[in-house]
């Protein structure tokens, strides 16, 4: 069969298109740390509650383009969940608990809160401080830790105390980190 503009030959290299503008600007390791941090103040975190289950949660990560999630209840952000999280062995471990309740034990039933992190857990940068960091000092975080992700946190002036105010991706920052 010949090649015709309603059936073209296969493909032998092809590449992204992507819109103008949009592709990330490689930064040095002497830029402004913000420049990489996703600011939740300028764009709406993606969230979901504790009852999700696990498989509709790395279902809304797809669709988003992200690998974490907030956990909340109410307004109030109670952990996160990431994608390695779900795809990775904290479900069969949750499964295979000795001590968990007699519930049934089928992936399809665990939910975000079975196997989330929970805020307690988590270590996050202050926002008083990455205001002034770079992105070379954000790198060396993530240097000395497994995590994927990075929270930052502001004090919010009231009785609540803090807030997430942003969240550092690792794979973003190695994607724009000019080497």
């Amino acid at each position: 069969m010949r090649p015709s503009a309603s059936y073209p030959a296969p493909l032998t290299r092809a590449r992204l298109i992507r819109p103008a503008g949009s592709a990330s600007p490689q930064l040095p390791p002497t830029a402004p740390a913000l420049e990489v941090m996703t600011d939740f103040a300028a764009e709406t975190p993606h969230v979901v509650t504790g009852d999700r289950r696990i498989d509709e949660a790395l279902h809304d990560m797809i669709v988003f383009g992200v690998r974490l999630l907030l956990v909340v209840r109410d307004s109030d952000v109670v952990g996160v969940i990431t994608s390695y999280d779900i795809q990775g062995e904290r479900p069969i471990q949750f499964l295979q608990d000795p001590f968990r309740s007699a519930a049934p034990h089928r992936h399809v039933d665990v939910t975000v809160a079975d196997i989330m992190t929970p805020i307690e857990e988590i270590r996050p940068l202050r926002y008083r401080w990455v205001v002034g960091a770079t992105v070379g000092e954000i790198a060396d975080h993530f240097r000395s830790s497994p995590d994927m992700h990075l929270l930052v946190a502001a004090d919010d002036g009231t009785e609540h105390g803090v807030v997430i105010r942003g969240v550092f991706s690792r794979t973003r920052l190695e994607r724009q980190l000019d080497a």
